[in-house]
């Protein structure tokens, strides 16, 4: 055990991210007894945070974060065994920043606030998708995240059962449009981009194909990434909608 009353967790051999590990994190953190102005979970994160912000992921290491914090790697790694176990707690770190509110308008309201807090979030924070999605969402944010949306279907008058499958979709429209929203084919406030020649590349493919696209082209290219966004939210909530009881 070290100076903070916290032992390393390498050597259990959970996989980062998954429930067991959370829970020997949850463990480890109840034993420490932290002195001031030590190492901290917390202190290490905003560290990782920031070389990640500066550097990229590449440059995430535990030695690089061990110089952030102006410490050794040998008593880094006595609160953090590996690189992918800080990206677990990044992870669910940024996560911690989704705002879960009750409007007050009812349950499909607060689902809009938090499909939009969701998307805001995966957009703003720093880790690369891949990264984010080698982990499981097992983190106490991502848990009361999904805990929310879990409740608000079940108050709409879904079965628990379609309760969580209907948050499981959500998360999954809402990550997929984040994701492609981040890629460099991802569409902006302005449109998608490299959409010159559109009209010209129509021309070269055969008519039958592109019928619909000859008459629309230009409202695909030019649609907005929040407006997109608003539409899938209602479409997929319209759905949900449709799926309640009738007393509902």
């Amino acid at each position: 055990m070290d100076s903070d009353g916290l032992v390393a967790c390498a050597s259990v051999g959970y996989e980062p991210g998954s429930a067991r590990w959370w829970i020997q994190r949850s463990d480890l953190e109840r034993r420490r007894r932290p002195r001031l102005g030590g190492l901290s979970t917390e202190r290490i994160i905003g560290a990782a945070l920031d070389v990640l912000r500066e550097d990229g992921l590449d440059a995430l290491t535990v030695r690089a974060v061990a110089e952030r914090l102006g410490t050794s790697n040998a008593s880094l790694y006595r609160h953090i065994a590996s690189r992918d176990e800080l990206i677990a707690l990044i992870g669910d770190h940024v996560m911690g920043d989704i705002r879960i509110e009750r409007t007050g308008r009812g349950w499909r309201a607060d689902i809009e606030v938090l499909m939009s807090e969701m998307r805001r979030v995966i957009l703003d924070q720093p880790l690369p998708d891949a990264a984010g999605r080698n982990m499981h969402g097992y983190g106490p944010n991502m848990l009361r995240f999904v805990n929310a949306a879990v409740t608000a279907f079940d108050s709409a008058g879904l079965t628990r059962a379609e309760a969580v499958y209907t948050t499981i979709a959500m998360i999954e429209l809402v990550a997929g449009a984040a994701t492609i929203q981040r890629s460099r084919s991802g569409r902006s406030p302005s449109g998608v981009p490299a959409g010159a020649g559109f009209d010209e590349l129509l021309d070269r493919l055969p008519p039958d194909d592109v019928a619909a696209l000859r008459e629309t082209g230009d409202v695909y290219l030019s649609a907005p990434v929040d407006a997109v966004f608003a539409h899938s939210m209602a479409i997929f909530l319209d759905g949900v909608t449709s799926r309640l009881p009738a007393s509902h």
